[in-house]
C-alpha cells in the first residue's frame, strides 16, 4: 500500500509531468527502489499512520525531489 501511496504521490505533484511516458515506469521503479534503501522509515510510516502526516509528508517531498532532480 505505501509503495501505491508514493506513486501517486508522485503523479499528483507533478514529478511525471515532464517525462516521456516511456520513461515514467523507469522513473517509478527507481523512485521505489530509493525509498526502499534509503527511506524505509518513510514507508513504515505511511503504513502504519495509513496516511501522510505533516512530518512525514516533508521528509517524502525532499526524498522525492532529490530523486526527480537525479533522474532528469
Amino acid at each position: 500500500m505505501e509503495e501505491q501511496v508514493i506513486s501517486i504521490y508522485a503523479g499528483v505533484n507533478g514529478y511525471l509531468d515532464g517525462l516521456p511516458v516511456t520513461r515514467v515506469r523507469d522513473f517509478e521503479d527507481g523512485l521505489l527502489r530509493m525509498m526502499r534503501d534509503k527511506h524505509a522509515d518513510v514507508m513504515d510510516a505511511i503504513r502504519t499512520e495509513k496516511a501522510i502526516s505533516d512530518a512525514t509528508g516533508k521528509t517524502l517531498k525532499a526524498a522525492v525531489d532529490a530523486y526527480a532532480k537525479a533522474f532528469a
